[in-house]
């Protein structure tokens, strides 16, 4: 047991192999049929054909392409905005009084439940997917810098005034780096939902992007297509809330020290 403790990435590859394993004699024995699950081979053989011939005009580079050009939009005008906005309702009572009853109606609510409205606004097209993404990255990512904003230490603010700072100063110096941790926590759930949203918004509403891949591939059960998309919705989603990760590292490398 304290071999494993020490090695935890063996518990890792054991778990991936038994469900490899278990996936294989599944549809290799025919217990399960390859039209609702390929065999590895299969799905070997769809992905590359994904990846040499692409899908319905697109490539494969194109749908992933096209997917990552609207979380990004949706996403950063979402992201930056709200944080601004956040900033703002933490500093500014009124602010928050203003703002708070608009952010609190969007934050619960299901983002599928006025994609429709947006599609009867906008038509059929880009701008409802970027507004839906943007709508739901908004919320998230305002509560979160508001909440950074309340939770610095008055003791910190208290000191920088006494020394003298000025309300600017005291904001860009003590009150955003405070802030800075829950503002990227703030964006590692809104990335999680952007891109939730992103792939039932190209589902329902889309002729493009990862998301309607696998939409229109399962319609001609090409259970093949449908599970190399959604292996490669995973690596995007990982890679996106790693990249994430990484930079809250390297900008908040104080955290928790």
């Amino acid at each position: 047991m304290s071999f494993l403790r020490r090695r935890p990435w063996i518990v890792t590859l054991a778990s991936i192999a038994t469900v490899i394993a278990a996936w294989a004699i599944a549809t290799y024995t025919g217990a399960v049929s390859d039209l609702l699950l390929p065999t590895p081979d299969e799905l070997w053989d769809g992905a590359a054909d994904l990846v040499l011939n692409g899908y319905k005009g697109y490539s494969l580079g194109a749908h992933i392409g096209l997917s990552l050009l609207r979380v990004g939009l949706g996403f950063g005008l979402g992201t930056i905005i709200g944080t601004l906005l956040g900033l703002g309702m933490g500093v500014s009572r009124k602010l928050d009084a203003l703002a708070a009853p608009y952010i609190e109606f969007l934050r619960p609510l299901p983002q599928l439940a006025y994609l429709v409205l947006l599609i009867i606004w906008f038509g059929i097209g880009e701008t409802p997917k970027i507004v839906l993404l943007f709508l739901a990255a908004l919320p998230v990512s305002a509560v979160a810098a508001r909440d950074g904003v309340r939770q610095v230490s008055p003791q910190r603010i208290l000191a920088a005034r006494s020394l003298g700072a000025s309300p600017w100063q005291i904001f860009c110096h003590v009150v955003l780096p405070s802030a800075l941790g829950e503002i990227f926590i703030g964006a590692r759930l809104s990335i999680g939902i952007v891109y939730a949203t992103l792939i039932a918004a190209e589902m329902i509403a889309g002729s493009s992007g990862i998301g309607w891949l696998i939409l229109d591939a399962g319609r001609f059960l090409r259970s093949d297509y449908v599970i190399a998309g959604i292996l490669i919705i995973a690596a995007m989603g990982i890679a996106l809330d790693r990249g994430l990760l990484f930079a809250q590292r390297r900008i908040v490398h104080w955290a928790g020290k």
